[in-house]
């Protein structure tokens, strides 16, 4: 939602002055250890920043990469995303080959420069500078250079290294100010820290650091913090067009937020009309919530539009009503209108959206935010509003905005709050399935699994394909060595923990394992746990579940009278801090049940404890092989 321009700190620079007979940066000069995992090397990279004033900046950035193989074949190309308040200029460039002899100049001329719309804006001043060297004989090195005039000082570019099989033999991170201008910057994970020092009249701090060997992202890695090198910054106080603010304190940046929103919440009489006449037979005020955000839903959809300001600001809220589309900010704006002509009091908030999403930093005010919804505090609970999604039902957040701080808009008393988390009871499937022998080769099931809260966010993807698309996933997701899906149906139940029922019915074939005279009857039908993560030696990094999760699973097994039951495994108990699994099996007559509980914790683990987490998971794997041994 920020108009922000991206600023990578693996952008592309380098204006070099020498002759092409000059050797530079030949690729036998780098030390080789930071070719091990590599697939770039950065040379040199240089990020200075130097701050005129609360209103304006100038970024300059130099790159060199030597690009190994086709691996890093993207980091050959030059790319700058821009608009109107962060103008580029000054782009040189240079390519090399391995030797280190100049091949080729970047001419302006063959930069292409066009609009930076993404899939679902209908318009954006966002652009994208682009230079392809058309030259992919690897080893090569490119060297690139641009600066960058900023007219806000909202946003300010990081020092990152945070890019998968790249090293670092040269980077240095320089920022200058306006003696005893006020600004804030956190470091993470430097060996050296900031190094301070005046200049005519000019704070400056300098960063630097060498030979950083190539990274490879762990997998289950926290959320929280970056495990790689980076200094950020933040304003005290900073200008963005014809708005001051500061983003000192949340309290601050929520301040600015408000001034942005204010008066945009006027509603034409006749809508406020039609929510009074729609909520007036309410009994309470969730079902006012309720009846307001459906029809929100059914009134608006989601077209973003990013325009100066505009990458912050919402439209007012008679504009969206007219035109009955709005970006995640002004179709929040416009619910919080709504909530208001039915005598709700709403808050817009701003979140860092995403599955995966980073955390936050609570200690670091900044906008990292890249997404709005609405925040509704009733008297015995709080209901999040995701208003850019025309299918969701009402207070369901999912896990795109899920457990997380986010900045509540209340002009003076703006403040940081948490939205819901969904415990292992409200991320669960439970299944129930009954499955008949016909003989040793053949057999019937039926099934119904009910997906509940977020495991109900697989399912929609089936809830809303064609009947044909549908058959396809749902036959995809069997794992059964031979079958025939008889018919299906999915059933949806929207409520604030939403859930969706699957209900199959098919037929099989070989499913038993013979062996002679004795069958073995694998006992879990359709869930096994097969996806265990990879191995990795000597991590380095905290280990993350992020949310709770839970499955519970009931097979009921008829047995033809001829079947007699010869061995039972014993009941399965792995519990540990990752989470717990309970299997068991029952006989009566020619009736097996089996039951299977698996529940996985939320948590941060230190590294050492992933070899921990993997064997706890194939434990499991190896419980669920579980089998009975009948003889026929």
């Amino acid at each position: 939602m920020n108009k922000k321009v991206v600023f990578f700190s693996s952008l592309f620079f380098l204006s070099l002055v020498t002759s092409a007979k000059d050797i530079l940066y030949p690729v036998s000069d780098i030390p080789p250890a930071l070719l091990e995992n590599a697939h770039t090397v950065i040379r040199d990279f240089k990020l200075d920043v130097e701050i005129k004033s609360e209103n304006s900046a100038k970024v300059s950035v130099t790159e060199v990469r030597t690009v190994l193989n086709k691996n890093g074949e993207r980091n050959v190309f030059f790319m700058a995303l821009y608009n109107k308040m962060n103008r580029i200029s000054n782009i040189k460039g240079k390519i090399y080959n391995s030797e280190g002899k100049q091949i080729k100049s970047l001419n302006i001329d063959d930069v292409i420069d066009h609009s930076y719309i993404n899939g679902f804006s209908l318009y954006e001043d966002n652009r994208v500078k682009f230079y392809d060297p058309k030259y992919l004989t690897y080893p090569l090195t490119v060297a690139y250079s641009y600066d960058i005039d900023m007219k806000q000082t909202l946003f300010f570019p990081e020092w990152s290294h945070d890019r998968e099989y790249t090293s670092y033999e040269n980077s240095s991170f320089v920022v200058m100010a306006p003696a005893g201008y006020s600004f804030r910057y956190k470091e993470f994970n430097l060996i050296k820290k900031a190094v301070k020092s005046q200049l005519e009249n000019k704070d400056q701090y300098t960063w630097t650091l060498t030979n950083l060997k190539a990274r490879k992202d762990e997998l289950m890695a926290s959320v929280s913090s970056p495990d790689y090198p980076l200094v950020r910054l933040a304003p005290t106080n900073f200008v963005v067009e014809d708005t001051k603010g500061s983003a000192e304190t949340w309290n601050n940046l929520g301040s600015w937020v408000t001034g942005l929103i204010d008066n945009k919440d006027v509603l034409p009489e006749s809508t406020q009309a039609k929510i009074k006449e729609l909520t007036d037979s309410c009994k309470t005020d969730l079902d006012k919530v309720k009846a307001v955000y459906e029809f929100m839903q059914q009134k608006t959809r989601y077209v973003s539009i990013q325009v100066g300001i505009g990458g912050w600001q919402p439209f007012d809220a008679i504009t969206v009503d007219k035109t009955s589309y709005g970006d995640c900010k002004a179709l929040s704006n416009y619910t919080k209108a709504l909530l208001s002509s039915a005598g709700i009091k709403s808050f817009y908030t701003l979140v860092n959206a995403g599955t995966s999403a980073d955390l936050i930093d609570t200690t670091f005010p900044s906008s990292y935010f890249n997404h709005a919804i609405v925040c509704v505090p009733l008297t015995n609970d709080t209901v999040w509003l995701e208003c850019t999604n025309q299918r969701l039902p009402c207070g369901y957040n999912s896990d795109f905005t899920d457990d997380r701080e986010v900045l509540l808009i209340d002009g003076a008393n703006s403040k940081l709050v948490h939205t819901r988390i969904y415990p292992s009871t409200e991320n669960c499937i439970n299944r129930n399935t009954h499955v008949s022998l016909v003989d040793i080769e053949s057999g019937r099931a039926s099934s119904t699994a009910h997906y509940i809260g977020l495991s109900y966010d697989q399912m929609i993807p089936v809830l809303y394909a064609d009947d044909a698309n549908k058959l396809k996933i749902i036959t995809q997701s069997i794992e059964l060595p031979s079958f025939s899906l008889i018919q299906f149906s999915i059933t949806e139940n929207r409520s604030k923990t939403p859930s969706i029922d699957q209900r199959l019915e098919l037929t099989f074939n070989n499913y038993i394992r013979k062996m002679g005279s004795i069958a073995l009857l694998p006992l879990n039908f359709m869930n096994k746990l097969t996806s265990i993560p990879d191995k990795v030696r000597n991590r380095k990094t905290e280990m993350c579940i992020r949310r709770a999760y839970m499955e519970n699973d009931t097979v009921v097994f008829e047995l033809p009278k001829e079947f007699q039951v010869t061995d039972i495994p014993s009941k399965s108990e792995i519990e540990g801090k990752f989470g717990k699994y309970r299997a068991s099996t029952l006989q009566v007559g020619s009736t097996i049940t089996y039951y299977r509980h698996f529940e996985l914790f939320k948590g941060t683990f230190p590294a050492e404890a992933y070899s921990e987490y993997r064997d706890f998971l194939e434990q499991i794997a190896t419980a669920d092989e579980a089998v009975v041994c009948l003889k026929y």
